[in-house]
């Protein structure tokens, strides 16, 4: 019994788990078991149907699931099949989008959260003990810098690829995938290219101080000029595009 004044605990029933999901759920596990590496094909529908005891449609099924999520692909024609893919941001990210669509989330909602998450991410790479972080964004900025003066596309790959290393320099895989989706969201939905040539050398400098930062290994200071970094970002957006800010994240 709770004690009184404090409300009861209510577990949500467990939905029963569909055939297709559960084979989808072995295929996964059997490809990290045998550390399957992408490209590789995997046993024909037929093979699968055969091993896990289940007809042909349940394991199409599966595979589909699988599909969908971006963690197989399916290779038409003679020869083809089902094959290990590449886990990518994207997919991940376009998984990511049909639920904050249902839950109503906007864009505006979505820059907050990448402000947050990428200042997280800053802080911890600089608190990781060692070189590697710093040299990872360090090699970005780099980049970066000799990618300054070139077309929008290349400029704007170049910024997002000095975000992507932060994320990575902060030794935290389920986060970096978190915030290096927010931002594929963002890019492909809102825009690609923000900043205009005369502004792009004050994105380069805060690019800077957060890497020296980084490299320093002073954690207060990079997760403060990140988020420095980024809410002069959200300001920016919410000048150029106000309305855009207040749709609903779409699927897709």
């Amino acid at each position: 019994m709770s004690k009184a004044g404090e409300p009861l605990l209510r577990h949500e029933p467990r939905r029963t788990e569909k055939t297709s999901e559960r084979i989808a759920r072995r295929i996964l596990r059997d490809i990290g078991e045998r550390r399957l590496a992408p490209g590789t094909f995997l046993e024909s529908e037929a093979v699968m149907a055969e091993a896990f005891g289940v007809g042909r449609a349940s394991v199409r099924e599966a595979l589909r699931i699988l599909e969908i999520n971006g963690l197989v692909t399916i290779k038409t024609g003679p020869g083809g099949g089902p094959v290990v893919a590449t886990p990518s941001t994207s997919d991940y990210g376009q998984m990511t989008t049909l639920h904050l669509q249902a839950m109503g989330t906007t864009y505006r909602e979505l820059l907050q959260a990448r402000v947050n998450v990428e200042s997280l991410l800053a802080g911890l790479a600089a608190a990781r003990p060692g070189p590697e972080a710093g040299r990872l964004v360090t090699a970005a900025l780099e980049a970066g810098q000799l990618n300054s003066q070139s077309d929008d596309t290349t400029y704007a790959n170049s910024h997002s690829e000095f975000h992507a290393a932060v994320s990575q320099a902060a030794g935290d895989p389920v986060l970096a995938l978190s915030a290096n989706a927010f931002r594929h969201i963002w890019s492909v939905r809102v825009t690609a290219v923000l900043f205009p040539p005369d502004q792009r050398p004050s994105i380069a400098a805060a690019h800077d101080t957060v890497a020296r930062a980084i490299v320093a290994h002073d954690r207060r200071e990079a997760e403060w000029l990140m988020r420095q970094h980024m809410e002069f970002y959200q300001q920016y957006c919410e000048l150029r595009y106000p309305a855009r800010l207040d749709d609903i994240v779409d699927w897709g």
